[in-house]
């Protein structure tokens, strides 16, 4: 068990260093490109990745995650979903190639008959590595991958504003794109000692899908939840539009992707080794939900509060549009931050009919909350995206995945209830200071000044509450930058004679 626990802290320790550092790559190179594009132009991007995104479910079909949760995987299951990965693959670039003049009579756009035959390319691109990627999860290596991706966000990055210097407007996005894909192919099977083989064995397919039949039905299910939003902008309200609300969407997501996203990654085949012991399973759950609690609200409430000069500071006067949007979703974010890891349970318990029934749940109300949203515009459709979560999706997820091993709703908020109270308690006085002290200050040196004094206030709140999170968060902390440091000890609260 200690063991597992200290592959579980390397992994998120890399697999965090991976997404933080691809994540800030990646955010210096949208600064950059947010300067020299237009919102029309990320809007363009954004109405082919709603349709394109949705078949990226079925190119994996759910057999990676398959082979990770899977105690025991032989070479014929690893042969046998490569093979069908890469068919998948080529049958998906060829259907979008061939419908490209579809996608562009639905939302009356002709430019994006190309776009879409491009953006195409992708799916076989990621067919050639799906199965080297869950054999580096399964065997929690993600050193590995903290270089595949870095690489991957250096290239597109670097090839993206290239193409954007150079005037080639949308297509610099397109080849960001398929950069990544690419740079992650020959990397991954560069440092992946498997090959495969020439043979192909159904009944391992079939023993697989158990597993991933319900899990390829969620993902596909549940992206449209979270993109249907998305869809009903560019069909409806417009390219500019979606562009707008793209941003502040991508921008409200980036913590989520470096702390939930990371932690999701390692924690599913952490707990899919001890499946079999609920009490160690409840025990990390906690664990892990508190810890990402202690990370995530702080900043999403932060971010909602100083939402006007991030847009201005990060992406420019022209995306002012993006303020309003990016507060409402931070709201959203609270909250996908703390049911999103349910999935945690659901899939380490092979529950994936379970998962797949809330999927489904999740996307009728979404679609039927934005549908309605659409009628007052932008702020409509974040309305009903942020209500429809909160009322009717929240409660039933997170708390089905507590009963599987045990945990009431209640337990489950308590929980996060410390971090909850410190980082609402730091959003009242950063909402105050901005008012009435740094409201009229230069926005750079307005938000330098916020994000500082909100993080030592948070900092301060809960190491003086000693909040469970902060403790063993400060646990790992000196566990890897070592016990003696008196200055550490002092900064994270931890009594001299602290054990370790």
């Amino acid at each position: 068990m200690n063991n597992l626990r200290q592959r579980t802290l390397v992994g998120l320790g890399w697999n965090g260093a991976a997404r933080l550092l691809g994540q800030l790559l990646q955010l210096c190179a949208t600064v950059i490109l947010a300067r020299l594009l237009s919102p029309k132009e990320y809007g363009l991007l954004g109405m082919v990745l709603v349709f394109t995104g949705f078949a990226t479910y079925f190119a994996d079909m759910g057999l990676g995650a398959s082979i990770i949760q899977k105690s025991t995987v032989t070479e014929r299951h690893l042969n046998s979903v490569f093979w069908l990965n890469v068919a998948t693959g080529m049958v998906l670039t060829a259907v979008f190639a061939l419908t490209a003049p579809l996608v562009a009579r639905f939302y009356e756009e002709p430019q994006l008959r190309l776009l879409t035959v491009a953006i195409a390319f992708n799916f076989f691109l990621g067919s050639l590595n799906g199965v080297q990627s869950a054999l580096l999860d399964k065997a929690l290596n993600f050193r590995a991958r903290f270089w595949i991706e870095t690489a991957s966000y250096i290239a597109s990055g670097a090839v993206a504003v290239a193409l954007a210097f150079s005037g080639a407007g949308v297509w610099s996005l397109v080849g960001q794109s398929l950069t990544q894909s690419l740079v992650r192919v020959l990397m991954m099977w560069a440092q992946s000692s498997w090959r495969p083989a020439l043979s192909f064995d159904f009944s391992a397919i079939k023993d697989l899908m158990r597993f991933s039949g319900h899990l390829a039905g969620f993902g596909a299910v549940i992206y449209w939840s979270q993109n249907v939003d998305k869809l009903v902008i560019g069909r409806w309200i417009g390219s500019t539009s979606l562009g707008i609300y793209s941003l502040a969407d991508k921008l409200m997501r980036l913590p989520l992707a470096n702390v939930t996203d990371v932690t999701s990654s390692v924690m599913f085949p952490a707990l899919s080794s001890i499946q079999d012991d609920v009490e160690a399973i409840r025990r990390a759950y906690l664990r892990g939900t508190r810890m990402i609690a202690l990370v995530i609200f702080p900043t999403m409430i932060a971010l909602c509060v100083l939402a006007e000069p991030a847009i201005l500071v990060v992406y420019g006067d022209k995306w002012r549009g993006s303020i309003v949007i990016l507060q409402l979703l931070c709201f959203a974010g609270l909250a996908q931050s703390t049911y999103s890891t349910a999935s945690w349970i659901f899939m380490s318990q092979g529950r994936t009919d379970v998962l797949f029934r809330l999927g489904i749940l999740s996307t009728v109300v979404r679609a039927t909350g934005v549908l309605i949203g659409a009628h007052w515009g932008l702020m409509g459709v974040a309305w009903a995206y942020v209500l429809g979560g909160y009322v009717f999706v929240w409660y039933p997820v997170w708390s089905s995945a507590g009963r599987i091993v045990n945990l009431r709703f209640s337990a489950l908020l308590r929980n996060v209830a410390g971090p909850f109270g410190c980082a609402a308690a730091m959003g009242v006085v950063l909402l105050l200071s901005d008012r009435w002290l740094f409201g009229a200050w230069a926005v750079q040196l307005r938000l330098a000044i916020q994000v500082v004094l909100g993080a030592l206030l948070y900092a301060f709140l809960a190491r003086g509450f000693r909040l469970r999170a902060w403790v063993e968060v400060g646990d790992i902390v000196l566990q890897f930058a070592g016990h003696r440091s008196r200055v550490l000890r002092w900064l994270i609260g931890h009594p001299a004679h602290a054990q370790a």
